[in-house]
């Protein structure tokens, strides 16, 4: 089961199960699109036991789709995608998701940058003044009622100009940030007394340029690592945090690092707080150095059946030929076997067949005795299912708000459909402990919920474990 759920990553091959062909009109790409999500979906048939909803939706699009241009038609392949409600099923090209259209043209202000810079240069004013950012400069202008536009002073990327509002930002502690194709993003803003402001649900961190910030170089670098990265730091002579953003592959090395670096120092503290906030997910294989230290003997694991197509045959041949020719492929090759033995069907890889597996754990010999985990709206995926089997164990307790609720079909790969510059990325398999335990789009529940009113969470789980 762990060396499958890959959810929320991009698989790096993709297989064309069609030869590529031109001339698809949106007629013929919805045709080819539904044809693929019919018959190699894994949630397909539990999402369409009620057929008529389905039915109607597919005829009106088809019709649709027979007169739509391609900025329609990129609105109609999306509308179909989405009444699966699955987050790992969507359609797109060059490797994006088509956007929820909300978008539109950018808004934009009038402003003059040498009397703003003037202006600012003596403002008190916490968060108005000139940013910066990766490849954006950003000014933040107080607007009437307390709350802040931030807006384009110059970038890199064409499709910005000077003046572009990029976001707001809210007296409650909440923005709007406008993605690239101008859809909207929502979450919360930190300002930071080095100078720094942080985005979390985009994660964007801005660093003060006008007026100058009093932190030191050395003081902004390390912040920023701290809020973009990896690391681990003791709170208090009894308290630790280890923050682990992301569980993707290329982060395996990085990981396994972190927690060697500090294994004494993770054994020696009476309690561990781990942060997973905006952790997309990636790969199981990323905690498991965590679970001697979380886990008790053994953890209830629940199954997944993957769902037999020459899609994703094709898939593991292709990432059968990309390994080292040295790398032993005796389970792949098995795996492969067994999908071509029953195309059409769905397949256990589990030995035992059963929706449930007890993996064996063999607890450390020494490690902290109460944890806590945080978890947020962008926690997702793999990390999800750590705090699945996390929440296992008696000495662990869950912080936040529900995560991301994207678990009940995984190990999703982007591939063709038969239309070039269209893709769809799609899952693999569906969990075996379906239809009695959902998540997607309701998410793991945390066991203590922390509300709005809460600002600081590391500053509250730490008081919340010490007392």
């Amino acid at each position: 089961m762990k060396k499958w759920l890959l959810c929320l990553a991009f698989n790096m091959f993709s297989f064309s199960i069609y030869a590529q062909q031109s001339g698809c009109n949106c007629a013929v790409t919805l045709e080819k699109l539904v044809k693929k999500v019919e018959t190699e979906y894994p949630g397909f048939a539990d999402k369409t036991k009620e057929g008529l909803p389905y039915e109607e939706l597919k005829q009106h699009l088809t019709r649709e789709a027979k007169t739509a241009d391609k900025p329609g038609c990129e609105k109609i392949l999306k509308r179909y995608t989405d009444f699966f409600k699955d987050p790992h099923l969507w359609v797109g090209s060059n490797g994006s998701p088509f956007s929820s259209g909300n978008s539109g043209p950018a808004e934009s202000i009038s402003f003059d940058i040498r009397g703003f810079q003037d202006k600012i240069k003596l403002t008190k004013d916490p968060l108005e003044g000139v940013w910066s950012t990766e490849g954006y400069r950003i000014g933040i202008k107080k607007m009437s009622g307390n709350e802040y536009t931030g807006f384009i002073v110059g970038a890199e990327s064409a499709s910005w100009k000077a003046g572009d509002i990029k976001f707001r930002l809210f007296p409650d502690g909440s923005f709007e940030y406008s993605m690239l194709d101008r859809s909207k993003k929502k979450g919360r803003y930190t300002m930071h007394k080095e100078g720094i402001l942080f985005l979390d649900a985009v994660g964007m961190a801005l660093v003060r340029e006008l007026p100058a910030p009093t932190a030191s170089a050395t003081q902004l670098e390390e912040k920023l690592k701290e809020l973009a990265g990896f690391y681990f730091r003791k709170l208090s002579p009894r308290t630790s945090i280890l923050k682990l953003p992301s569980f993707e592959y290329r982060y395996l090395e990085k990981i396994d690092e972190l927690i060697s670096q500090n294994r004494t120092q993770i054994e020696g503290s009476e309690n561990l707080i781990i942060d997973l906030r905006g952790n997309p997910g990636g790969t199981t294989d990323a905690y498991q150095k965590l679970l001697p230290y979380i886990s008790g003997k053994s953890i209830r694991n629940t199954g997944a059946e993957f769902l037999a197509t020459q899609t994703y045959i094709g898939n593991l041949e292709a990432y059968k030929k990309s390994l080292d020719k040295n790398t032993p492929t005796d389970e792949i090759d098995k795996q492969i076997d067994q999908l071509k033995k029953n195309l059409g069907h769905f397949v256990n890889f589990s030995d035992a067949g059963k929706p449930v597996y007890i993996e064996n754990v063999e607890p450390a010999a020494k490690s902290p005795r109460q944890v806590v985990i945080l978890a947020d709206k962008g926690t997702g995926s793999s990390a999800e299912y750590f705090l699945f089997i996390a929440k296992q164990s008696r000495k662990v307790k869950v912080l936040g708000v529900p995560s991301y609720g994207a678990l009940d079909y995984g190990n999703a790969y982007l591939v063709d459909f038969g239309c070039p510059g269209y893709q769809v990325f799609m899952p693999t398999y569906r969990a075996m402990r379906l239809p009695d335990y959902p998540v997607d789009n309701i998410g793991i529940q945390p066991d203590i919920y922390l509300d709005s009113s809460v600002e600081d969470w590391v500053a509250f789980a730490w008081r919340y474990i010490e007392e």
